[in-house]
């Protein structure tokens, strides 16, 4: 099995122990339970919910696995684990640090958008006697054939809101108490959206989060962080800062020079 849910917490940068800036994106892994297994497939629950606020044929499901608490989302996955039904599922059971992933979530709603921040077009000129259609969309039509307008052409309408997938992002860090997984990079969608978390293939991490004497803030212990600070600290940690050496001025250097 490859494929876990989890929910995008938060997106924060990080210092590695050489002092290089990376962009880190905290994802939770709650409540990822097995509903049913298949020889081939598996049946996963994500988040809890109230057991009655639960459909009659989840309700069915949910008894059968022994499972006393209801889901917000079942989906099935290709592959299995060792697990049986009404067992949880931690991050390490799925991803190993250095893992390569593909996210995909809904990304943000724009609202009606017009096409110079739904599309990226440029606009018109701001001179030449125009003073109102700076970001207009200018002529959408054709000649007398075929004497209309193209489907799928990019128009003014509802910007954002559509699934997204983000490929070749790595597995920096993981954690099975906190069910947190850090990748680096960004994934689509808001704060507290549901994302989709695909493993792509395994890759080798090159120790980004190794401890050096300039920060020692964070050192992996096989597939799991051990923090010196909690994770909701690692984000304030400023850059290693170089010590500036105060340089005399020149006339002071002048008279020493006499």
């Amino acid at each position: 099995m490859n494929t876990l849910f989890a929910i995008k917490k938060a997106t924060h940068q990080h210092w590695t122990a050489s002092g290089k800036r990376i962009p880190v994106t905290v994802l939770f892994l709650q409540d990822n339970v097995v509903v049913s297994k298949t020889d081939d497939k598996t049946i996963i629950g994500f988040s809890k919910k109230k057991l009655s606020r639960s459909s009659k044929p989840q309700l069915g499901m949910l008894k059968k696995s022994n499972i006393a608490y209801g889901v917000r989302t079942i989906r099935e996955v290709t592959g299995t684990l060792e697990k049986q039904a009404g067992d949880m599922i931690v991050p390490s059971d799925v991803f190993s640090v250095g893992d390569i992933v593909k996210v995909t979530g809904t990304s943000k709603g724009l609202g009606f958008a017009g096409v110079v921040k739904r599309h990226g077009f440029a606009g018109g000129p701001k001179t030449h006697g125009q003073s109102d259609r700076e970001r207009a969309p200018g002529s959408i039509g054709n000649r007398t054939t075929p004497g209309r307008v193209f489907r799928n052409k990019r128009m003014a309408g509802r910007g954002g809101n559509k699934t997204v997938t983000v490929e070749n992002l790595q597995v920096v860090a993981l954690n099975n108490d906190t069910k947190e997984l850090w990748v680096k990079g960004v994934v689509p969608g808001a704060i507290s959206n549901t994302v989709t978390i695909t493993k792509v293939s395994d890759g080798k991490f090159e120790g980004l989060f190794e401890r050096s004497a300039k920060q020692p803030v964070i050192e992996i212990v096989g597939e799991t962080i051990v923090a010196e600070t909690p994770i909701a600290e690692v984000s304030t940690q400023e850059a290693p800062k170089e010590e500036v050496k105060a340089t005399e001025p020149k006339e002071k250097k002048k008279e020493k020079a006499e």
